[in-house]
Parts: C-alpha cells; structure tokens; sequence
C-alpha cells in the first residue's frame, strides 16, 4: 500500500511539474501570476478593466473582460457608431507552444482569436470590409475579393483611435495594430515589450528587437516586416471607389475618388528576407523573458501590423477555438459572409451559400427625422421622428423601440434616448414621437442610432442597410455658430476634450471649456519632454473654446509622426492628454 500511494503521488507530482518537451518551447513561470482591477475613467469607457493571467502548469489561463485599462479614442464616433462594453474573455493557452507549420496556417476572425494583449483585449487585425471589381465597398459586410485593410492608408475610414483600434458591433474593442497607450501603461515603449500572447502559446511583442536575434547585448532596432507593395496591381483591381456602403448607421455615398495601393490585403506580397520578420510577422531569438531564445510574433507598424497567420498548434488551448464553426452551430439570424459576427472573412471554405437561415429580426422599413441642423444657444429644440419597422416571423410587441441620439465628436459621447412600443400583434408599425436635444448642447454631428431590444435583451441594431441602401440621414448637426455669445450657457467646470480626430494627419483640434475668463496655456511636447509648440499663451473669456494644431513647432517645421502631448494650465486648474499623429 505504501509504494501505492508513493508512486500515485510521484506521479502527479511529475505531472504537474512536467517539463515541455524537447521540441517544445517552454513559457512556464512567465507572466502567470497577473490580477488587476483598473477602473477607467476614459469617457468612453467608464468601466473596470478586469484581467488575470494564471497556470496550470500545463495552460496559461486568461480571464478577462475585454474593457482595455488605457485612454481611447471617442466611441462611438461618426466611423464606428459601437460602444465599448464588457466582454466574457475565458481563454487557454499552452504553456509549451511547440512550431508545427513552417509557412503558419491562417488564423483570426470572430471564430479564432489570433492573439490577446495583457489586459485581455483582442488583437485581430483583418476586417471584414470588401470591395467588389467595380470598386463597389462595403465596411462592414462587403461583396467581392478585395480586402480592405483598417490601417495604412486614408481612402477607408473604421474610425480607430490613438491605439489603432475600433469597437465590433458587439462592443468588443479591439487593437488592429500598435496598442500605443497600453505599451505605455506597461512602461517601456523603447523596449522590447511582452503585450501579450498568440493563441499557439507564443509570445507577443511590440515593435522592437535586438538586431542580432541571439544576442541581447546587441542594439534594439524597430523590427521591419518583410512584407512589401505589389509593383503591378493585380487584374482587376479596383482603382477608384464608386460606392461606399457604411457600417451600421452609415448611409451610402458615391465618391467617386482613387483606391491607392495598400488599401487592400491583396496589395501587399511577401518577400522572404527583405526585412527582420517571417511571413507570420515573427521570428525566433532572444527576449528578456527568454534568455535562451523562443519564437515570437511582433507588432509593426508597417504592414501587416500584425501576424494573419500561426506557426504553432492551437488544438489544446490557444485562445480562440477550434476555427471557423459549422453552418449548423451558427445561431439564425448570423450568418458567417462578411459579417464580422461569425467566420468572416469569408472563404471558399468557411462560407457556404445556406450557412444560417431563420428568422432574422425586425427590419426598417423607413425613417424620418424633422430636422438635420438645429441650434441650441439659445432653447433646447425637439426633433421629431417616426420609425416603421416589419418582422417577418414574430410580433414587433415584442420589442421596445430605442432611438439614440450620441453626442458629436467634441463634447464626450453624451446620450439622449427616446423609447416606445409597438402595438400588441403586429407585424409592421409605426412609432412616432420626439427628442430633446437639450439646451446649449455641443455643436458637430449627433449620431442616430435605432435598436430594437426583445424582452429577453437581444438587440437588434437597425441602419441603412435595413433600407436597400437608400441615402439614410444617420446623423443630425448642432450648429450654435450663428448666435450671440451673450445668448450661450457659459460652462459650469473647466475641462479639456480629447483631440479630435485622433489620430490626426494633417490636422486636429483641440476643444476646451471655462467656466470664468482666465489666462491660458496650452502647450505640447513630445514623449521625451521637449516642448514642441505654444498653441495658446493668452487671456480668453469664458466658455467653450477651440483651437487648433496643424503639426508644425514654433519654427512652423512638420513635426515627425508619432505620440504627442498636449496639456492646458488656466489658474490652478491643470490637465494633460495624448495625441497620434500620423504621416
């Protein structure tokens, strides 16, 4: 009985202490004991970013809820009308990665997560915007071949911020490229930084590395991607975008303007060697975390920003699943072309014709608002609206009507919302009534945002593509410029707004309130300190003020892209923020 239970206990003591194997890499000790609970003040956030990072010995566990624990861009904004909620991050990844592909498989879409940063936020850097031959796009559940990429060009806009990300339609933020401010949260931006982990096991890093992968005495470069621009498009590209179709909430329009080289996946070709990083955006070498050496995968920020594609086994564990779901596990109503919900982007493999059927929720049939400019200096103004919706297989008494008004771009996402129901056992109606924008309200576009929530919760958000693409008023502007200042409501508190856009490329502006007539001061400097220029060194009156940076310093020279610092000084009142300029 004794050897028994010597060896029972022998046993599970080397199973629990188990080594990787030989051709395995091992993570084991590394970043496996993280608990954090870090409220967020960012305005678009307000909310608790949770996040730990355990083992088993056998599998690195991440709990998490996707809220990131930096500052963000405004969300929702005029590009990406979503905002960023909790998420249910519940994922496993080995402790032994172990390199199975030599050219990596590809990876990523709302079935598989390619990676997660630290603060349990995804990365996945494809989208689901097409372009068809005709140069007919779409950003959100696009037709064709072409690829559209979210970063690196101007001609596609899915309203990113400062960290290169945006928000899904179900409130998940998410980073497409460089996570800036959570690099800084982590405190080493000219080092290499561990930002996270592949779902393969394999560890993520950010920009930098040693130029002699196996020595870590050697300097620390910026890693170059070797992945370079087509010399010759290829046949039947489109170089001009007739029409764009917008994500929800987006209406259509007709541009008309050029498609440059790098707007799409398909622009971009591998070239073996030509830079520090494999096809997989990775490379074996040293780390600090690894002295002895490991393979891992790098952040750019050059194309492709992030690896498309995984070099090591994801069957155990790794973050994200078994890959693309069958068309009998996708719920009606998801179906998985394009949809940024489920398998997309879409392939001759994952996306048969009949992938999901049933019923697909209410529609919208037509929307009106009365009114697209108002003014508000000097009487708050109710606009009024009617809504007709139709569902093909259910009862719209079913759903409450929520009509959503966000606040513009410069005053901080602030909310209205006006609600109604439906009449008992119809299946197409009407609901009409009004909504306050109130009293000296900030002038921009004000987002409308239609959702219908059934009594279990599920929401079903409604735009222009509930409308065949009809031209779709989506927004309504606050104009107060045309009134006396003696008319407006002077604020209450000083404040300074984040940048707006952010990032910026050529120019931004910079929105400030006081609350009484002061001496101001704002200035901006670089990440090292130095100051760069002085936007305002004078005495202004009260209220809501402006001012813009058109990237020069005080010699009137283009300052080099990259994160800025812009703070204001009025009396005893300080505040800082940050900005990206991009080039």
């Amino acid at each position: 009985m004794k050897l028994v239970l010597l060896f029972f206990i022998v046993a599970n003591f080397n199973l629990i202490f188990a080594q990787c194997e030989d051709d395995e890499y091992s993570t084991v000790g590394v970043q496996d004991d993280i608990n954090e609970e870090i409220y967020n003040d960012d305005e678009s956030v307000n909310a608790y970013s949770i996040f730990s990072w355990t083992s088993d010995n056998l599998n690195r566990i991440l709990l998490g809820n996707g809220i990131p624990n930096h500052e963000v861009g405004t969300f929702p904004n005029s590009n990406n009308p979503n905002s960023i909620s909790e998420q249910n991050i519940n994922e496993t990844f080995t402790l032994c990665p172990l390199i199975v592909s030599e050219n990596g498989e590809p990876a990523g879409g709302p079935a598989g997560a390619i990676a997660y940063a630290i603060n349990s936020v995804k990365f996945d850097p494809a989208t689901a915007g097409r372009c068809n031959d005709e140069g007919e796009c779409s950003l959100a559940q696009g037709q064709g071949n072409w690829n559209i990429e979210a970063l690196g060009h101007e001609t596609f806009d899915f309203g990113d911020d400062m960290n290169h990300a945006h928000v899904q339609p179900n409130g998940q933020y998410h980073y497409h490229g460089m996570p800036e401010l959570l690099i800084d949260f982590l405190g080493d931006n000219q080092g290499m930084t561990l930002v996270g982990w592949a779902s393969d096991g394999f560890p993520v890093y950010a920009k930098y590395g040693y130029s002699d992968p196996d020595d870590s005495t050697s300097e620390l470069i910026a890693l170059q991607p070797s992945w370079k621009l087509k010399e010759v498009p290829d046949n039947n590209r489109p170089d001009t975008l007739t029409v764009l179709i917008g994500g929800p909430g987006q209406g259509t329009t007709y541009p008309n303007i050029p498609i440059p080289m790098g707007a799409f996946t398909q622009d971009f070709e591998y070239d073996e060697g030509s830079g520090d990083l494999d096809e997989c955006n990775g490379r074996i070498g040293v780390t600090p975390e690894f002295p002895d050496g490991i393979y891992y995968y790098v952040v750019t920020d050059e194309f492709p920003f992030f690896t498309r594609c995984l070099k090591g086994d994801i069957s155990n564990g790794g973050g994200g699943g078994d890959g693309v779901p069958d068309c009998e596990d996708v719920p009606p109503g998801n179906p998985c072309c394009g949809d940024g919900i489920c398998g997309g982007p879409e392939t001759e493999y994952n996306c048969p014709e009949d992938c999901a059927s049933g019923n697909l929720g209410p529609s919208l049939i037509d929307f009106t608002i009365y009114g697209d400019t108002v003014n508000t200096y000097q009487e708050s103004v109710n606009l009024g609206f009617i809504i007709t919706a139709e569902d093909s297989d259910d009862y719209l008494s079913n759903y409450t009507l929520r009509l959503i008004i966000n606040g513009g771009p410069q005053n901080g996402g602030e909310s209205i919302e006006s609600g109604g129901f439906f009449d008992e056992n119809v299946m197409s109606g009407s609901i009409a009534g009004a909504i306050e924008i109130p009293m000296g309200s900030t002038e921009g576009n004000w987002n409308i945002r239609i959702i219908l929530e059934d009594e279990i919760g599920a929401i079903t958000n409604l735009g222009p593509s509930d409308l065949g693409q009809q031209n779709f008023q989506n927004y309504i502007y606050v104009d107060n410029i045309f009134l006396s200042t003696n008319n407006k409501r002077l604020p209450t508190e000083y404040t300074l707004y984040q940048n707006y856009p952010n990032p910026f490329n050529p120019t931004t502006k910079i929105k400030y309130n006081l609350p009484i007539d002061g001496l101001v001061n704002i200035n901006i400097y670089d990440l090292k300190g130095i100051h760069i220029k002085s936007l305002v060194k004078e005495n202004k009156s009260a209220g809501f003020q402006l001012v813009g940076w058109d990237g020069t310093n005080n010699l009137g020279q283009l300052v080099p892209a990259g994160m800025y610092i812009y703070n204001i000084q009025v009396g005893d009142f300080k505040s800082t923020k940050k900005m990206l300029l991009l080039k």
